[in-house]
């Protein structure tokens, strides 16, 4: 008799019904992990982790945790994109991602700082093409930044040779490429004001003050040639703009305020300005020297006038000034002896 054992038919089918359904559940077993860090190399945690099927319509979500790492376990076979959202940080996105069972699938990213927006993949036709014009806008107005660049450079340096009238066309063909550019309106503004064409001038410094209404120098200048036009009101209300917009030169725009003032023959006006210039700025020495020469005329105010010229002849730094100042000084003291001997 045999002892050689045979295998029972139904055994056989249960070993084969085992391996059969067992196929599934290792099919399953697909990994896609990663980690997430901002551009300093830190791990962000809480990212959000959305994993979107490519060939077949599912996804799956996860995020990440304190170390910018996260997991994902049991998916399908097929084609994924990987896309990633974190607060304060720009969304990012892999395709074509296809983990097998063999090795876990490794998607790996680094978030740039800004903000949430739609990618790509995720725009309308519409904002597709919208985006699309855009782009070509901005090349193109990088190419005109270019040519305007070249024509303002240009223009700078005719300016330092002097050659105000060549620096003028080439300020003109750079605000023909691009007129909203403060800054060349104002350098254009003081090429014509060398040239004496002081009304162009003008208009010119308006329109860069117009696009650049922050810019306390413009209002300098500007006032410096409003005194030069003999418009002494606009010019005082120039440096009085310029003092407020810029407070760091406010010592410089009220002194130049007094000078107008001066000019105008207004000196008890220009006297104030000048105070208003030294309260800005306790060492500008050419204000306590302009200071003392307005209050010296005066009896009332000789006083002060002379302790403004000391003050000037303790700080001041042109010899020529310094001497005046001593002379004035001795005037002024002989003339007050002489008021104090009267009967």
């Amino acid at each position: 008799m045999s002892s050689r054992l045979t295998k029972s038919p139904a055994l056989v089918l249960s070993v084969i019904m085992i391996i059969l359904t067992g196929v599934p559940v290792m099919a399953q077993n697909r990994i896609i992990k990663g980690k997430v860090i901002n551009d300093k190399g830190q791990p962000i945690q809480g990212a959000a982790i959305t994993i979107q099927g490519l060939d077949v319509k599912r996804e799956y979500v996860t995020k990440t945790d304190k170390k910018g790492e996260y997991f994902y376990m049991g998916i399908p076979y097929g084609q994924y994109r990987v896309v990633v959202r974190a607060k304060d940080y720009q969304p990012d996105f892999m395709s074509g991602i296809q983990p097998s069972i063999s090795e876990e699938r490794v998607v790996d990213f680094s978030l740039k700082p800004g903000s949430d927006h739609k990618l790509a993949f995720e725009l309308t036709p519409q904002e597709m093409e919208k985006l699309k014009q855009e782009a070509a806008k901005a090349e193109k107005q990088k190419q005109s930044s270019a040519e305007v660049k070249a024509a303002f450079d240009a223009g700078l340096a005719f300016a330092q040779q002097g050659k105000f009238a060549e620096a003028v066309d080439e300020y003109k063909k750079a605000l023909e490429k691009d007129q909203e550019q403060p800054y060349i309106q104002a350098n254009m503004a003081d090429a014509l004001a060398k040239l004496n064409k002081n009304d162009e001038a003008l208009a010119a410094y308006q329109k860069a003050i117009a696009l650049k209404p922050d810019d306390g120098a413009m209002y300098t200048n500007m006032g410096v040639l409003l005194g030069k036009m003999g418009k002494t009101a606009e010019s005082q209300e120039a440096f009085k703009k310029a003092a407020s917009v810029n407070p760091a030169a406010a010592g410089q725009n009220f002194y130049n305020l007094g000078a107008t003032l001066v000019n105008s023959g207004r000196s008890a006006e220009a006297a104030d300005a000048f105070k208003q210039a030294i309260a800005a700025d306790p060492n500008f020495a050419e204000a306590y020297y302009q200071l003392g020469i307005c209050l010296s005329g005066s009896p009332a105010t000789i006083p002060d006038a002379i302790k403004a010229l000391q003050k000037y002849i303790e700080i001041g730094q042109k010899a020529d000034e310094v001497e005046v100042a001593k002379q004035l000084i001795s005037a002024l003291g002989a003339q007050t002896a002489g008021e104090k001997k009267k009967p």
